[in-house]
């Protein structure tokens, strides 16, 4: 398991010990945790902004509150997210098929990806009955 340290926005955003202190700020220990992680690591400040910001939207969404607008901003969110994890990925041109399906990345790409298209069948089936 790798550090905080060097996780993604998205990571972070996944990680419980990171929701909790996100959903319940004021729970002391994991209050003290997170305080002393940001003071050692200040440079990661962007990194939580984002992630808490894609906790609290995950958290706090109702089908019934997503406008055009939000579902244009999730999907280009979604779109850079890809974008960036396309740059991070080493060239590896020896790679098979099958041994790059399995790659981390790809795996949570396909949670993301998978967690959206919930979110879009919920909308239209809001908007259907």
């Amino acid at each position: 398991m790798k550090p905080y340290s060097e996780y993604s926005a998205e990571e972070l955003a996944m990680e419980n010990l990171f929701i909790r202190w996100v959903r319940f700020p004021n729970d002391p220990p994991i209050r003290s945790f997170w305080e002393n992680w940001m003071t050692k690591y200040p440079y990661k400040k962007d990194t939580i902004d984002k992630a808490r910001e894609l906790v609290l939207v995950t958290t706090e969404w109702r089908p019934e509150t997503l406008s055009n607008q939000d579902v244009n901003s999730i999907w280009d969110r979604i779109r850079n997210s890809l974008e960036i994890i396309k740059e991070r990925e080493p060239a590896d041109s020896d790679a098979t098929p099958a041994s790059s399906a399995l790659k981390p990345n790809n795996i949570i790409l396909g949670v993301i990806s998978m967690a959206v298209l919930g979110l879009l069948c919920l909308i239209l089936l809001g908007h259907f009955k």
